[in-house]
């Protein structure tokens, strides 16, 4: 009974667990991408060429940026366990929500579970469920080394009060609160809710992924370019002309 007891508890844990985290951002603007964050919570000590490879990211100077680090940083600079990282993703609206535009895949290894992937290897930014869904695999459970799978990262490209905003896919944390929330990335409560399609913050879970519009620098950038709409959030740049101009968003130049 005892064993019986604890293999009930576990299983509701996981349960649990695994729910608080689906994120269905929404995003009805369409025909078009923009550019969206996610925030990754590395498990261990790491360096900054493990986290681009693990999202695939193309260019090192866009996860530099991103974070407001220096352009020189080295790959093999080392994170610390634990510290969220700002990941830049491609979004791409698609069905009333969003989701990255080429998302990064994951080659399964022996013994990895989807629960695995989802929890650990991308630190709840998606659920096990998620994943299966996008793939469609039928069966979560069974899953075979060598086989890859696309991890479908939140995102969405809509204006919030009418002001074009950099939306950020942040994990909630345990002992967070829409209120410090709010107050850490320059919004209010009541934004949140309504993004998030909460009716109040005590709904507020632990891992829940929430949908956070950062303000954003704006541009004067032609709409037929491939850098259209550029838009840069406070306190991170971007490279952009090929690279030949850094493009820098700080509260001081009342965000433009």
């Amino acid at each position: 009974m005892g064993y019986a007891k604890v293999l009930v508890g576990v299983l509701f844990l996981f349960i649990t667990l695994a729910a608080t985290s689906a994120a269905d951002f929404q995003c009805a603007t369409t025909n078009s991408t923009c550019r969206s964050l996610v925030g990754y919570v590395s498990p261990n000590t790491t360096a900054l060429s493990a986290v681009q490879s693990l999202f695939q990211i193309k260019r090192f100077h866009d996860l530099l940026g991103a974070n407001g680090f220096n352009a020189s940083t080295s790959p093999e600079q080392t994170i610390q366990a634990n510290r969220t990282i700002k990941i830049p993703v491609t979004c791409r609206c698609a069905n009333g929500t969003g989701v990255t535009d080429g998302p990064p895949v994951r080659t399964v290894i022996k013994d990895d579970t989807l629960f695995h992937i989802a929890a650990e290897i991308f630190s709840r930014l998606v659920t096990f469920e998620e994943i299966a869904a996008f793939n469609n695999i039928a069966d979560p459970n069974n899953i075979t080394a060598g086989q890859q799978v696309r991890i479908p990262l939140p995102c969405s490209c809509d204006e919030v009060e009418g002001v074009p905003v950099v939306h950020y896919g942040h994990v909630v944390q345990p002992g967070g609160s829409v209120d410090q929330i709010a107050t850490e990335f320059g919004t209010t409560p009541d934004i949140l809710l309504k993004l998030n399609g909460m009716t109040s913050a005590t709904a507020l879970q632990a891992y829940q992924v929430l949908d956070v519009p950062l303000k954003a620098c704006t541009s004067s950038v032609n709409s037929s370019s491939l850098d259209y709409p550029l838009l840069v959030s406070n306190g991170t740049y971007i490279y952009t002309a090929n690279d030949c101009v850094n493009c820098k968003c700080s509260s001081v130049n009342n965000y433009t």
